[in-house]
């Protein structure tokens, strides 16, 4: 399998990141003042480095070892176990963001088609990447970090037009119990870090001035983002599903108008990168269940296991009930983000001093 340098690893967990944040909710994200959210995020960034120390525990034993290929080989055929969670969790956490997408389609642009063949035809484009290779997944998500940041100048600059101080609320005015249920939140939907123990090992450079980039680059992005939606949108964005989606049809520029447009191409674009990561990190953890190099052509039932799930959960209260629980997915992050690691580095302890598992 190919390599790529950090700047490239982690410039696709920014676009990835920035997928999973336009489509956040401003009620469950900040909570009775929007500007809570960015401290919220910042908070959530500060436990994220607590929450990788056991991942690049990891890394640090074995560099070019996958965790799933560690797990079986501490553990043996029982370790198989631990590249299936992964696997599980890649395609239940991609399935969601597909359904979000659904969702607002349907609310928003309600196209003249079936919703499910966007979803179908963006999966499509991600496992071909998949089946190409990470290097061909970076190359790509370069394009798209590029675009996606000159579309988001070209948003932030026309939009603070509307920027009104009034509607800006004090800190903390609720307490702090909604900084920590915004903090959850935006860990919820992180998934640097399962992603980090299955794909470092094919990631060179300094890897831990990326996630240190990335952090402070997300937190730049978040809350700029979160300062605009308060100080233009002021209590409406309460009203909106998606607050960012309604950000950027405000423009009052006659020229520039219905930039939502801008807004839905950069959400397809960056769900193109986020899917392929998430379907190439399941080719990866699929290698450590069989002997050899697990053929490309994994990626298609995985695909259609995400595209089948996103429709599934869009189209069923029940199903969105269930999984777009902020709790559920805090503890399925924190399950294959730190109790997973955790375990690995225990075992591969005690096989160092000679205990049988």
């Amino acid at each position: 399998m190919d390599t790529i340098s950090a700047a490239q690893f982690f410039g696709m967990m920014f676009v990835s990141r920035i997928t999973i944040t336009i489509a956040l909710n401003a009620q469950y994200a900040a909570g009775e003042s929007l500007l809570d959210g960015i401290l919220s995020y910042l908070l959530a960034m500060a436990a994220g480095f607590l929450i990788a120390l056991p991942v690049w525990a990891l890394q640090r034993q074995d560099p070019s070892l996958p965790i799933g290929a560690k797990s079986v080989r501490v553990f043996g055929q029982i370790g198989k176990l631990l590249p299936l969670c992964y696997i599980l969790y890649f395609l239940v956490m991609n399935g969601v963001s597909l359904a979000l997408f659904q969702l607002f389609l349907l609310d928003n642009v309600n196209p003249d088609f079936p919703a499910f063949l966007i979803l179908a035809v963006l999966v499509g484009v991600a496992a071909y990447g998949a089946w190409r290779g990470l290097e061909a997944i970076a190359r790509t998500s370069a394009c798209v970090l590029v675009l996606l940041l000159l579309g988001t100048v070209l948003v932030f600059a026309l939009v603070s037009r509307r920027f009104d101080w009034e509607n800006l609320e004090p800190l903390m005015a609720g307490g702090t119990s909604q900084l920590l249920q915004g903090a959850a939140l935006f860990l919820s939907r992180t998934s640097l870090f399962a992603e980090m123990a299955v794909l470092l090992p094919f990631v060179r450079g300094r890897k831990l001035l990326g996630f240190t980039l990335w952090a402070g680059g997300t937190s730049l992005f978040v809350g700029l983002l979160i300062f605009l939606i308060a100080g233009c949108l002021g209590q409406y964005a309460y009203t909106q599903n998606f607050p960012v989606y309604a950000l950027t049809s405000i423009s009052e520029i006659a020229s520039m108008q219905r930039l939502d447009a801008v807004f839905t191409g950069v959400w397809m674009m960056g769900l193109i990168v986020q899917t392929a990561c998430g379907l190439y990190a399941c080719r990866v953890c699929a290698s450590s269940l069989v002997k050899g190099d697990c053929p490309p052509w994994v990626v298609i039932p995985g695909g259609v296991v995400m595209v089948v799930l996103g429709v599934g959960i869009a189209s069923s209260y029940l199903m969105q009930t269930v999984f777009m629980d902020t709790r559920l997915w805090l503890i399925l992050t924190g399950v294959v983000s730190l109790l997973l690691p955790l375990i690995l580095l225990a075992g591969e302890s005690l096989r160092r001093k000679g205990a049988k598992l």
